[in-house]
């Protein structure tokens, strides 16, 4: 199983699209709300599961988040990062969530049955999957996601994190190291 990340150009095209829409939004062209779901919710939800280990308040997560997107999209003031900001506005919710109810939870599978694979497949995928990540500490897994997943470099994910980029960068690399040895293992 390969993860890749975006390119920078199609990160910047994306980048473009998601302010686009946020500003339609803010305008209340609420069909825009379709467009930037259907856009953005697998990275809203990759993080949420990254950071919350559990495949319903991820879901819980994600959709609080469109929310608060909805709520503060005549707010935003296009800096040409808009998934920095919607990230930090999730990252507030699942730290508020948790503060607020105290949960703990497990990690779950992250890959749904949809999609037309084989079911035996997308098994053997979800057991790698979750194998792989149990062997990533939160903060590993956390910035793993968000670079492979969503594409965000180093430094913002640093920015938005609130840590310092050569923390980012070790615990990213460390992550990527102990996931090539546990592929080479098996």
């Amino acid at each position: 199983m390969m993860l890749c990340a975006i390119s920078a150009d199609d990160a910047e095209i994306r980048n473009r699209r998601v302010e686009r829409l946020i500003a339609e939004l803010g305008e209340g062209n609420m069909s825009a709300m379709g467009e930037l779901y259907e856009l953005i919710s697998p990275d809203v939800y990759a993080f949420a599961l990254s950071k919350t280990a559990n495949r319903d308040n991820a879901e819980d997560i994600t959709q609080d988040t469109f929310v608060q997107i909805y709520k503060y999209a005549k707010r935003y003031e296009p800096r040409g990062k808009p998934m920095a900001w919607i990230l930090t506005a999730e990252l507030n919710l699942i730290r508020r969530q948790y503060t607020v109810n105290g949960r703990h939870t497990s990690f779950d599978d992250c890959l749904d049955t949809a999609g037309g694979e084989d079911v035996a497949d997308n098994i053997s995928k979800r057991i790698l999957v979750n194998e792989l990540l149990f062997r990533l500490d939160e903060g590993e897994r956390e910035i793993v996601v968000l670079h492979i997943v969503s594409g965000m470099k180093h430094r913002e994910i640093a920015e938005l994190l609130g840590a310092p980029l050569s923390t980012v960068l070790s615990r990213y690399n460390r992550a990527i190291e102990k996931l090539q040895n546990k592929v080479k293992e098996d």
